[in-house]
C-alpha cells in the first residue's frame, strides 16, 4: 500500500511549469523543473489542487489509474497520515528532454511510509505546462 502510494503521489505531482514556446521564455529543462517545484509543494502541503495542476488529464498508471482516481488515493492517503513530513528531493534528478516528452530521475521522497525514488514521465501540453502523463516509484 505505501508503494501505492508513493506512486501516487509521484504521479501526481508531477509537472506544472512553463514550456518554452516564446524565443525568451524558459527552455524545457526549467519548465520541467517548475513542474517539479509544484508537485513538491503539493506533496510537502498535502494540497490536492497542486498536485492535479501537476498531472495531465492523460495521465494513466496500471495500479492506480488515471488523474482522478490517483488524486482520490492521495487524498485517502493524506487523510490517514501516510504521507505525513512528506519531503521531496530532486537535487541529484536528471531531466532528459526529447522534443515534448520528459523523464526525470531520480526523485527521492520520505515521508511517515518510509522512502521512495520516483521517476516521472511528463509531456509538454498545448498550453506550455510539463504535466505528468505517468510515473514509476521503487524503494516503497
Amino acid at each position: 500500500m505505501c508503494g501505492a502510494l508513493v506512486m501516487a503521489l509521484a504521479i501526481a505531482g508531477c509537472a506544472t511549469g512553463g514550456g518554452s514556446t516564446a524565443a525568451k521564455g524558459p527552455s524545457p529543462e526549467e519548465g520541467v523543473k517548475a513542474s517539479l517545484e509544484n508537485w513538491k509543494a503539493g506533496m510537502e502541503g498535502k494540497d490536492l489542487a497542486k498536485l492535479g495542476a501537476s498531472m495531465s488529464d492523460k495521465f494513466e498508471h496500471s495500479e492506480w489509474g488515471k488523474k482522478q482516481q490517483m488524486l482520490d488515493f492521495l487524498k485517502s492517503q493524506f487523510d490517514q497520515g501516510t504521507l505525513d513530513g512528506a519531503k521531496v528531493d530532486a537535487s541529484k534528478a536528471k531531466i532528459t528532454v526529447t522534443g515534448a516528452t520528459a523523464t526525470v530521475y531520480p526523485v527521492e521522497m520520505v515521508a511517515s511510509f518510509g522512502t521512495a525514488t520516483i521517476e516521472f514521465k511528463m509531456e509538454k501540453e498545448a498550453d506550455g505546462v510539463w504535466r505528468a502523463v505517468g510515473i514509476n516509484v521503487e524503494g516503497v
